[in-house]
């Protein structure tokens, strides 16, 4: 095989070829410049830094008959030998496939034995945490005391399955991800040893997809070079045969999103699907577009969207990339990741930024007015936290009273969220749970509907813990989750309502707190305290009704003195 792959290729010989880990070619020149070797190394870090090069350039070296400042001359007999790959005192073993009792005790077995021609015998043992518990054990006493000859350089990528016991035995090193800088600049000087024309752009771009991996750089630029006939890799070229979408695409897809089109982000979504891109690094590459262009923002203060929209897109596609990845139908998932953040954003927010934009010179009254609504909406995202039970006074220049009235009402209904946990553990059973189950299907039937598509897509983020027969408890991983769905708690009641046939209150907890929250019912049950059903009416109907949520009068007191006992006066208050 005349070919050889350009990381094989062009892999470092020596430690001044060693690109972005300064620290530890340092550490080790010294060591053999003034003879502090170690019995036992570990490199550790990300794939594709650097450290099986390492490992193999200081075996070569400190096995040197003349080395030079702590670094091998290349051309005594030691040297050629093992860059020739023909001695037998240095010894590769990958732990993955050999992570068994017996490999490791053959090697207590040999290492006994003087090396055959050169100074030290060098055990370099890749990814070393696929090693089972035995051979662990095996090893321990062999890293320990070996003999003055032996040498041992484990490498792995995730240290924290290696066991302590062994670390503590090891000198270690912890190689970085390599900056795109760093990367972009040895893709240049390969490119141009291979007398290949590369635009700036694809060295770049390459850089920010690989993490910090200068081998899979490499891999993606032989792939590069390897698709282009003509010697000459451009940008166009390397997005498609990677599927990547265009920064111009990107931000039209940004677009739609921002306008809330929902149509065209489908059709959107459809075409680059079937075109193969990626969505997982569409996904990135978004995420990406977003923090650019808010660092652009804050550098220069122009900016083609609302910043907070920005911000708030890219904590939802944060969220959705883990679950992309883990996920087996990655287009289904985007989608609905997608959908449910239109919804869920602010409509006000989106129309305000775009005539903010575009009317720069409203009159004065107009601008305070706008910026009235937008301070709403930032009040209204404290006000889903009930932990923080925000208290805040809102001074807007108009329509303030019917504002103020929207704000009390969700801070009343903050204050009864401990009632409806209440309630649902009071009535909850096994039969109200399986009976939900049986409708939960019917919540696809609304995924794309106009009015109540974001609110399914919502519901099916979460995990439904309890239900009563007019209560039900879901939990979501996040605490942001569920800060969102307190905006949407008003639909959520009336399609639960839809589908079960009968009204149902909602209570939204993070999987924390439900966990707090269920023990503090099973300490109360096994102590034989019950829980009291009280009555509370539903969001959606209290939005429409002057009085407030609670009635205080003395027979509601009685419940509320009942919750206070359940949950804490810090939980429940009444005003």
């Amino acid at each position: 095989m005349s070919y050889q792959a350009l990381y094989r290729k062009y892999r470092p010989s020596r430690l001044e070829d060693v690109v972005g880990q300064s620290s530890v070619v340092k550490i080790v020149r010294n060591a053999i410049q003034y003879n502090k070797i170690n019995h036992a190394y570990l490199f550790s870090g990300p794939r594709g830094t650097g450290k099986t090069t390492m490992a193999k350039i200081f075996a070569k070296d400190v096995n040197c008959l003349n080395p030079v400042n702590g670094e091998a001359c290349g051309t005594c007999k030691n040297c050629l030998s093992i860059m020739n790959n023909e001695c037998s005192d240095i010894i590769e073993i990958d732990a993955a496939s050999n992570n068994g009792v017996d490999e490791i005790r053959e090697i207590k077995n040999k290492i006994n034995l003087v090396p055959s021609e050169l100074k030290y015998k060098v055990y370099i043992i890749d990814e070393v945490h696929m090693l089972s518990i035995g051979a662990f054990n095996a090893l321990l006493k062999t890293l320990e005391e070996p003999p003055e000859h032996i040498i041992f350089i484990l490498a792995t990528t995730d240290l924290h399955k290696v066991p302590t016991t062994v670390i503590s035995r090891c000198q270690c090193f912890e190689f970085q991800r390599l900056t795109e800088k760093e990367i972009s600049s040895r893709l240049r000087y390969i490119a141009d040893q291979e007398n290949v024309q590369v635009d700036d752009e694809v060295l770049n771009r390459i850089a920010e997809l690989v993490d910090g991996g200068m081998r899979d750089a490499i891999g993606m630029l032989d792939k590069a070079i390897s698709y282009s006939s003509d010697s000459k890799v451009s940008l166009t070229d390397f997005e498609m045969l990677n599927g990547i979408v265009s920064k111009t695409e990107k931000k039209k897809f940004l677009s739609m999103i921002f306008e809330q089109n929902i149509s065209e982000v489908i059709l959107f979504i459809d075409t680059i699907y079937d075109a193969g891109k990626d969505l997982i690094i569409f996904n990135q590459d978004l995420l990406t577009l977003c923090r650019d262009l808010v660092v652009d923002y804050y550098s220069s203060k122009e900016i083609e969207f609302d910043i907070d929209f920005l911000l708030d897109f890219a904590e939802s596609l944060n969220e959705t990339l883990n679950e992309v990845k883990q996920s087996s139908n990655t287009k289904t998932i985007f989608e609905m990741k997608i959908l449910s953040f239109i919804y869920h954003y602010s409509t006000h927010s989106a129309s305000i930024s775009k005539e903010v934009k575009s009317k720069e010179n409203e009159p004065i009254e107009r601008r305070k007015e706008i910026k009235s609504v937008t301070s709403f909406n930032k009040v209204s995202t404290e006000l889903s936290n009930p932990s923080k039970q925000v208290e805040r006074t809102l001074k807007l220049d108009n329509n303030g009273d019917n504002m103020n009235k929207i704000y009390n009402d969700f801070t009343e209904y903050l204050k009864i969220n401990a009632v409806i946990i209440n309630n649902c553990f009071a009535g909850a059973s096994k039969r109200e749970l399986l009976e939900l189950k049986n409708h939960w299907d019917k919540l696809n039937d609304y995924a794309l509907d106009n009015y109540y598509g974001a609110v399914a897509c919502y519901i099916f983020d979460g995990t439904v813990r309890a239900a009563s027969s007019d209560s039900i408890i879901i939990t979501f991983d996040y605490e942001s989750m569920v800060n969102r769905g307190y905006r949407l708690l008003p639909k959520i009641e009336e399609l639960f309502g839809i589908i079960l046939g009968h009204k149902v209150r909602i209570a939204l907890l993070t999987s924390t707190d439900w966990e707090r929250e269920k023990k503090e019912y099973v300490d109360k049950k096994n102590n034989g305290i019950s829980y009291l059903y009280q009555e509370v009416p539903l969001l959606s109907e209290q939005l429409s009704q002057p009085s407030s949520i609670i009635d205080n009068t003395d027979e509601s007191a009685s419940s509320v003195e009942e919750a206070i006992k359940l949950f804490g006066e810090n939980i429940v208050s009444i005003d």
